[in-house]
């Protein structure tokens, strides 16, 4: 009990902290009249370095709908590493949407949906081909400059997400009862690096 009350106060407490700073950074970054706002450029590109990391790799291409939102796509792959359970090898795609509601701070829906191949390493035995979809929130803020006359941005984002869809049958019973408890993913702000054209 008192492991789940933590966690609900670090999913409670992150989200807070995170606007917190985020406001506070803004009001002390002071943009030039040359640098984009991020609703000057129709498209854009970007990665995370901290990938490596996480072993969950993508590549986020955004186009801009309004002066507000834009549309989230791309190219997404998982090789999570569980200790003493095994990995997944998970191709799959994103397609989000994105809603900027003060300046440059937004939040994301993204929807990821993943064919994968569980490797159970207690049982020396890779799993057939399932189907999971996952979901994410990405509370975020932007920050836009120049590198040589290129526009390019930092965005600084926190994620919380949970798996909608599953397909059990293809996984080994240590990775459902990992499922069963961990439900959330959520990871101390992420940032992802990009250029805009």
């Amino acid at each position: 009990m008192k492991n789940s009350t933590a966690r609900i106060r670090l999913v409670l407490i992150f989200p807070l902290l995170f606007v917190m700073f985020g406001v506070i950074g803004s009001n002390l970054y002071a943009q030039t009249s040359d640098t984009p706002t991020p609703r000057e450029y129709k498209n854009s590109i970007d990665t995370c370095p901290m990938s490596p990391m996480f072993k969950i790799y993508a590549i986020h291409y955004c186009r801009k709908i309004t002066d507000h939102s834009e549309l989230i796509m791309g190219p997404y792959y998982a090789n999570i590493h569980y200790k003493d359970i095994g990995n997944t090898d998970a191709p799959g795609f994103i397609v989000g949407y994105r809603h900027y509601f003060w300046k440059a701070l937004h939040m994301d829906y993204q929807l990821m949906p993943q064919w994968d191949h569980f490797y159970e390493k207690n049982e020396n035995k890779t799993y057939p081909l399932g189907f999971d979809l996952w979901n994410e929130f990405r509370l975020g803020y932007v920050w836009d400059f120049k590198v040589a006359s290129v526009p390019a941005f930092i965005n600084v984002q926190w994620p919380f997400g949970f798996i909608l869809v599953t397909d059990d049958s293809a996984k080994p019973q240590s990775f459902k009862d990992h499922a069963k408890d961990h439900p959330f993913f959520y990871f101390p702000p992420m940032f992802f690096l990009g250029v805009r054209f």
